[in-house]
């Protein structure tokens, strides 16, 4: 038989396990709602979700032409006004050496004078200054660095406007090239006392050239300004300032104007 606590003794309590687990209450969990793909009624349901994807994809496709028209846009309009910039300092440099023909002319018939001189006596001999004009640059640069992509958005006219303007400028280089040879050339006699006959054919071929090539030049400025210029649009006042160069070959310019005998 179990014995009985008595009255008023203490019961001793045990404290609680620390490290023993706890119950929780379970957590309550979200779940996802999803959405799911109607299935389709028919061939009216599919043909409307065809017709869905399909406005959809057009409508990508056309904003897309659309950012790469504008960009082609603006790339031509760039190539457009680097083109006209060029031609038109093209268009000034051939304009100096048409201006120079009457003062070219009035050299020549200087240098054909002396020449003559040449023949006789020295007593007879004329001494003549011979002042070589120069000129600024053709340009081309912006015309062969154009990338091809960007010329084939060019309208195929307008395109082959500009190559014939670039034949025409490419071709009087080449003139004026040749002058600026027989001018150094004849630049190189004007110390001359006498010459022999070869010298004094040399001599007449260089007037030669150089008459005929600024005769030629000033010819071909007319077809600048009545036929390359109109075709592309390019007007003369689209040049670009002209800078140090220009103004040290304006100076021989207007050298080359004063008479190179005096009191002939």
């Amino acid at each position: 038989m179990a014995q009985e606590q008595e009255e008023g003794t203490a019961v001793s309590v045990s404290a609680p396990d620390r490290n023993a687990p706890v119950a929780c209450a379970p957590s309550e969990e979200v779940e996802m709602e999803i959405h799911k793909p109607k299935p389709w009624h028919g061939w009216r349901g599919f043909l409307k979700e065809y017709a869905i994807i399909v406005a959809g994809v057009l409508t990508a496709l056309v904003g897309e032409e659309l950012v790469i028209a504008a960009h082609h846009h603006s790339e031509v309009a760039d190539l457009r006004s680097a083109l006209h910039s060029e031609l038109a300092w093209n268009f000034v440099a051939l304009k100096d050496a048409a201006d120079d023909l009457p003062c070219v002319e009035q050299r020549m018939k200087e240098a054909e004078a002396w020449a003559a001189s040449l023949q006789g006596g020295a007593e007879h001999q004329l001494k003549i200054k011979i002042q070589r004009p120069t000129y600024v640059l053709f340009r081309s640069s912006t015309w062969r660095s154009a990338s091809a992509g960007t010329l084939d958005n060019v309208p195929l006219d307008e395109r082959v406007a500009y190559a014939q303007f670039y034949d025409s400028v490419e071709n009087n280089d080449r003139i004026r090239s040749d002058a600026r040879l027989a001018w150094r050339d004849l630049e190189d006699f004007g110390d001359t006392h006498t010459a022999s006959g070869q010298e004094l054919r040399q001599i007449s071929h260089d007037i030669r050239i150089i008459r005929t090539s600024y005769r030629t030049l000033a010819l071909n400025y007319e077809n600048f300004k009545n036929v390359y210029a109109p075709a592309t649009g390019v007007r003369i006042e689209e040049a670009p300032a002209r800078g140090n160069m220009s103004k040290a070959a304006q100076a021989a310019r207007l050298a080359m104007c004063k008479p190179s005998i005096a009191n002939l």
